[in-house]
């Protein structure tokens, strides 16, 4: 899939559940506002793993290719998302557009994993 194809039209939400965090990676680290986010997108799904309860939202691009919003559901260390991608979408560009086809006012990548650039 070419990240030039994320717009937000081609966006589609999905369950978290079918991301696996095992094709998976930290892209970034995302400032939205999650008001506007659940205003564009809906509420976020609620998820725990073995350290945490997270609010989650799950994006399909394009088959085969997922990304998904994370956040510390009781003590989020950090302002904003966590933005993890498969693998299709791992680069800084990817980051960028995401952002972009999410259409929320303001959003910005803050941090971006060192491994993608």
């Amino acid at each position: 899939m070419s990240t030039v194809d994320l717009a937000p039209a081609g966006l589609k939400r999905v369950a978290a559940r079918d991301v696996s965090p095992r094709e998976t990676r930290y892209l970034a680290q995302v400032d939205i506002d999650s008001v506007a986010l659940e205003e564009c997108w809906g509420g976020p799904e609620t998820i725990r793993d073995d350290f945490a309860e997270w609010f989650a939202f799950a994006f399909s691009p394009a088959d085969g290719e997922a990304f998904i919003l994370l956040r510390e559901a009781e003590n989020p260390p950090a302002p904003g998302f966590i933005l993890s991608v498969t693998g299709g979408l791992f680069s800084p560009r990817a980051a960028d557009l995401i952002v972009r086809a999410l259409a929320v006012a303001g959003a910005r990548v803050t941090h971006l994993n060192s491994e993608a650039g």
